[in-house]
């Protein structure tokens, strides 16, 4: 039931219309939807049933169940005035758009911090930071999340454009340094002889000095030592 007042609540703060919908019965005169009734079998079968599939005996208990919401989204569309209404839908949509916002304490803090003079009782005390960081939080996400929104937004008065969106980077991949061993395909371990020369060793693998040298980490100055381990291109 949880699940479905909150589901009734989106729709109350939405304000969808319901001049399209079928109306299954009324409470207090206020039009109680076959959208409804499917909205509430959705959450209770799991998606298993539809309004249309239910006995008429079933069908009555349903419309009794949801006939509280049904009277609820009826008042509020009647009493609230459109601004109220807008305000309600963009508590709503932000709440869930900023679920996953993070803000650490120290970010809340400093906000608490600098605002402290406005965290008062009704006798005018301020209030300590445990008593109000909760809501400090869901202010800070919110303003987090407008902002992300107004970096993308782009605001005109007629055809002048006030403020484009920025321009997001593009993300260049630094191109990966080709391994050594990449570069000369696989090798096996010869170890090197008395007599031995890297050029000689290079002629023997149908290889280069300059690729005996990268495979092995060595420099121009470095000299081969006999009983040194080096890699080379497998033929």
């Amino acid at each position: 039931m949880k699940k479905f007042m909150m589901l009734a609540s989106a729709v109350m703060v939405l304000g969808s219309s319901v001049a399209l919908a079928k109306v299954i019965g009324r409470v207090n005169g206020y039009p109680i939807t076959e959208r409804s009734a499917n909205a509430f079998l959705k959450v209770v079968t799991k998606g298993k049933l539809k309004y249309g599939q239910l006995r008429p005996k079933d069908k009555k208990d349903v419309i009794k169940r949801i006939a509280p919401d049904a009277l609820l989204i009826g008042m509020a569309r009647h009493h609230l005035t459109e601004l109220e209404r807008n305000q309600i839908l963009v508590n709503y949509w932000l709440a869930q758009k900023t679920r996953n916002i993070k803000i650490s304490r120290a970010e809340v803090k400093k906000a608490y911090k600098d605002n402290r003079k406005f965290f008062k009782d009704p006798k005018g005390k301020i209030l300590p930071f445990e008593k109000v960081k909760a809501m400090i939080e869901v202010s800070l996400k919110q303003k987090k999340y407008v902002a992300q929104l107004m970096d993308r937004a782009k605001v005109t008065m007629g055809k002048t454009v006030i403020k484009a969106p920025k321009k997001t980077p593009k993300r260049q991949n630094k191109p990966k340094k080709q391994s050594a061993t990449a570069s000369t395909g696989a090798a096996h371990i010869y170890v090197v002889q008395s007599g031995n020369t890297l050029s000689g060793i290079a002629h023997k693998y149908h290889t280069t000095i300059k690729q005996l040298r990268l495979l092995n980490g060595m420099s121009e100055s470095d000299t081969l030592k006999i009983g040194q381990k080096l890699k080379v291109p497998v033929q």
